[in-house]
């Protein structure tokens, strides 16, 4: 009996062209999603490497370091036709500020070099899986969903099944595994017209390597969601009475879900947790420095006017002195060494407690949009994708990281190993402990974030995707059973 009703179902679909209509709708539209993501993939992979390479070539050493400014850069992602996620948001390098560095330690920035190719895509979005996925095919299963139990009561199909030995468990499962069978179908054959094209292009995402498994389980978790709301579908036509009502309704949940409820979990977060800009952090840093490099001066001169023998020293005869090896001299640019080291120190200190507060409470207040929005099954695929396609808070926790990890980098290879001394309002600085030879110029390789911790960032969502589906069948099963077919 189950055979026969996921038959009639299947039947009914193919024959009132449903299942053409999202045939070909996932063969244009997936195909050509694919090829612009990986077209516009490749220009930027073509730019990073380039970058790297001039990169390689000008800053060969040590001194290059100083004098031009250190960077570590970051590749695209190749998995971005899964989706953009907050990749244009993303740093493109991590770069040192000014041109030079001294034993103070570095100053570090990111850097957001990506040009705005076409402005249109700022302003409609991209054409990526996420968003055939939530929208277009979305779109797909209320066409397929909305009169699957209304509209057969109005046509009095539903009455004549009924009036049948069948029971409602079979013919409501029967429904659900016949429209999500025809779906997948789809999809998966647009899927991989969309993958074989990008080979024949020469553009698949496949060349990049540890892409194929995000890549399949983006697809798996694609399906899950059509699953997800197919059965919401089936929910919503067998609470109504008519096509129009589960028509309009299905509309206003997929809204509800797909753009309101995402984007007021961002309003109310930032309006329960408050969190200062960047700017406002970046002008609290600028003035900390200054502060110091301020003390640290006027700690300089006191002390060149408190020790014996140097505070009777003209500029002329300190110089003299020095070139001497005066130890008096010596021990006097000791202590400055010292004093640096404890301002160093200081500095470091209160920067990284600036950072640490910001990145914490901007941490907690994208902790309750998050939470917010996963009320939403279509929040939940977004953020699933996103982590896949190495384009999501994983990517940018690691870029944090990443500047950290830089700063130690330049401060031990490069900055740790210069020195200057004051005397005067006239400062030496010495360079001798720099290697100049070629190839001595510290590098940091990009590293990527392996797929077990992007998993682990959204295996809630793919629990609560489950439990989404599940819950929507629950309601879809109960709903028939009391559902009045005359």
């Amino acid at each position: 009996m189950f055979r026969i009703l996921v038959e009639k179902e299947i039947a009914d679909n193919i024959k009132n062209y449903r299942f053409l209509l999202a045939l070909i709708l996932c063969l244009i539209v997936i195909p050509l999603g694919f090829v612009v993501s990986q077209k516009d993939y490749e220009a930027r992979r073509q730019v990073y490497e380039e970058t790297v390479r001039d990169y390689d070539r000008t800053h060969t050493t040590d001194l290059d370091i100083v004098l031009k400014g250190g960077a570590a850069f970051r590749p695209p992602s190749p998995l971005a036709l899964l989706s953009g996620g907050v990749e244009p948001l993303l740093p493109t390098s991590v770069e040192t500020r000014g041109f030079t560095v001294d034993e103070r330690g570095a100053e570090v920035q990111f850097n957001n070099a990506r040009p705005i190719d076409n402005p249109f895509l700022a302003l409609f979005g991209r054409l990526d899986l996420t968003f055939i996925v939530t929208t277009v095919l979305a779109m797909l299963v209320m066409i397929f969903t909305f009169n699957a139990v209304a509209g057969e009561k109005e046509r009095r199909t539903l009455a004549l099944v009924m009036a049948n030995a069948v029971p409602r468990p079979v013919v409501i499962a029967a429904k659900m595994a016949a429209g999500s069978a025809l779906l997948a179908a789809a999809f998966l054959a647009g899927t991989a017209a969309g993958v074989l094209l990008t080979i024949a292009l020469g553009v698949s995402p496949f060349s990049q390597p540890g892409t194929v498994l995000p890549f399949a389980i983006g697809i798996g978790i694609s399906l899950l969601f059509l699953l997800v709301f197919y059965n919401l579908g089936l929910l919503v036509s067998s609470l109504s009475r008519s096509q129009v009502s589960a028509m309009v309704s299905l509309l206003s949940v997929w809204v509800a879900l797909a753009m309101i409820l995402p984007k007021a979990s961002v309003v109310v977060a930032k309006l329960v947790r408050p969190v200062k800009s960047q700017q406002v952090v970046d002008l609290e840093k600028s003035r900390f420095r200054l502060q110091s490099e301020a003390d640290l001066e006027a700690a300089i001169k006191r002390m060149a006017k408190t020790t014996p023998i140097i505070k009777d020293m003209s500029f002329d005869e300190y110089a003299k002195q020095r070139r001497a090896k005066n130890p008096a001299i010596q021990t006097f640019e000791k202590a400055q060494t010292d004093l640096k080291a404890e301002a160093t120190a200081r500095l470091n200190g209160e920067l990284d407690k600036i950072d640490a507060e910001f990145e914490r409470h901007r941490a907690r207040q994208a902790a309750l949009a998050r939470n917010l929005s996963r009320l939403s099954p279509v929040s939940c695929v977004v953020h699933i994708l996103a982590e896949l396609a190495g384009t999501g808070f994983a990517e940018e926790e690691r870029w944090l990281e990443t500047r950290a990890a830089f700063k130690r980098l330049i401060d031990r290879e490069v900055a740790g190993k210069q020195h200057s001394y004051s005397f005067a309002d006239v400062t030496w600085n010495f360079v001798g402990g720099l290697d100049q030879k070629e190839g001595s110029a510290p590098k940091l390789p990009a590293e990527g974030v392996p797929l077990a911790k992007r998993l682990a960032a959204v295996w809630i969502d793919v629990v609560l995707l489950g439990l989404y589906g599940l819950l929507f069948f629950a309601g879809a099963y109960v709903s028939f059973l009391r559902y009045d077919v005359r």
